[in-house]
């Protein structure tokens, strides 16, 4: 009699996991490589404002992880928006945190991340983007790489009123 009481619970507490990270703002993300453990993983992504990112503002993107190891002045973090493979920039991990960055938690900001090229599209378009920690003395792999897809949404100029 008690298993009938707890299952609605177990329901409740299974559906609250799947759907708190959306409640929450975060957005979906994935590794660029499932199969490889990164010395940085990241826990939470968001996005602010909140996606569909409205042509008449710009986004930031906030990462929220732990990092396994030390990360030293010289460190940078490269976004990658495609469809635009070309267009890759890059930021000081310094400039975003204080550094160096002690193994533990880690969060950092990046402020106005789309073009006014990416921003002014006709109509809605979704990017593609990628956001990674470079090391120097990491060069052949990334300390930290996750891809996500961000909407853009087109916004019409308001119509004003003709007194």
């Amino acid at each position: 009699m008690a298993m009938f009481h707890a299952q609605p619970l177990l329901l409740l507490l299974i559906v609250s996991l799947l759907f708190l990270p959306a409640a929450l703002g975060a957005t979906k993300f994935r590794k660029c490589n499932p199969d490889r453990n990164s010395p940085v993983e990241v826990k939470t992504l968001t996005i602010s404002p909140e996606p569909p990112v409205e042509s008449s503002t710009n986004g930031n993107i906030t990462v929220i992880g732990d990092s396994s190891i030390e990360i030293s002045d010289g460190a940078t973090v490269s976004i990658i928006v495609a469809p635009k493979r070309s267009d890759r920039r890059s930021y000081s991990l310094c400039d975003l945190v204080a550094c160096p960055v002690a193994p533990g938690p880690i969060e950092f900001t990046v402020p106005n991340v789309f073009t006014k090229e990416e921003l002014d599209v006709m109509g809605n378009k979704t990017y593609l983007v990628r956001v990674s920690i470079i090391m120097p003395e990491h060069q052949k792999e990334p300390v930290m790489c996750i891809k996500f897809s961000c909407a853009i949404r087109e916004m019409f100029p308001s119509r004003q009123a003709i007194e």
